[in-house]
């Protein structure tokens, strides 16, 4: 989706990630000091996507998982140079090799909205690199792959 994402369209991405039943949907990075914030229900992340059409960024990104992935998803800890920062010392970021990226830019100009995962063949060849990591090997490609297709769809049918 180039344009920014219209009500409509957040709405309907929304609905697409939480139609799968249970689920964890959180922010990708948290806000500078604060713990990720999780969204329990498609309403949720709709008014937390209206309410960030006027920030810093204009955007959201957040992190979806679902159990028939397998896998684990894990948070770190960032620490932040105070002075660079605003005197914040510290966010978290969401981790995990199967999981399902939804980034939305909400405001002109930006990047373009989009989906994404990463596939197993580029997941094995990472792991040296993020040993924090559990082994991609624990992850059920076939339905990361399976849910990754079912949200790119839903994008583009609401762009």
């Amino acid at each position: 989706m180039k344009d920014p994402a219209s009500d409509a369209a957040i709405e309907a991405i929304a609905k697409a990630i939480f139609s799968e039943g249970p689920s964890i949907v959180i922010e990708a990075y948290s806000a500078f000091g604060q713990d990720l914030r999780a969204f329990q229900s498609a309403e949720e992340l709709f008014a937390y996507a209206l309410a960030r059409r006027n920030s810093t960024d204009g955007s959201i990104h957040v992190a979806v998982h679902y159990p028939d992935m397998a896998g684990k998803l894990t948070q770190s800890y960032i620490s932040l140079d105070p002075l660079k920062c605003g005197g914040h010392t510290h966010r978290y970021r969401v981790d995990g090799w199967g999981l399902v990226w939804v980034y939305l830019q909400l405001r002109p100009p930006g990047l373009t909205s989009f989906i994404s995962a990463n596939s197993e063949k580029r997941a094995v060849a990472w792991a040296a690199t993020f040993p924090e990591l559990e082994p991609p090997s624990i992850w059920e490609w076939s339905a990361v792959a399976r849910h990754l297709r079912r949200l790119r769809r839903a994008l583009k049918l609401a762009a």
